[in-house]
């Protein structure tokens, strides 16, 4: 696969730095400063438009989470975000 300038253009950059600094709590481990965003329909799908917002959740990237050390949106690939683990399982029913 060819290198993907859309995701490297300053527009794309400029606006994932905007997304970050308002929302920097990482959807897949649930810790503050994530550095990237992951792309909720994945763009190797070929699908979607990479700078819909709407398609963005923060995420920790190759630098890793500062709090616990994953590389979280590597982790996860183009695969689905698995629910987030907490020391309480939150989404288990009475």
């Amino acid at each position: 696969m060819g290198k993907r300038t859309d995701l490297t253009e300053y527009g794309y950059r400029k606006a994932r730095a905007r997304f970050l600094g308002d929302n920097d709590v990482c959807h897949l481990c649930g810790h503050p400063q994530a550095d990237t965003v992951d792309h909720v329909v994945p763009v190797s799908k070929g699908t979607v438009d990479p700078s819909d917002q709407d398609n963005w959740l923060p995420a920790h990237g190759v630098n890793g989470c500062p709090t616990c050390g994953r590389k979280c949106n590597g982790e996860k690939s183009d695969r689905a975000a698995p629910r987030l683990t907490n020391s309480r399982d939150w989404y288990a029913g009475p």
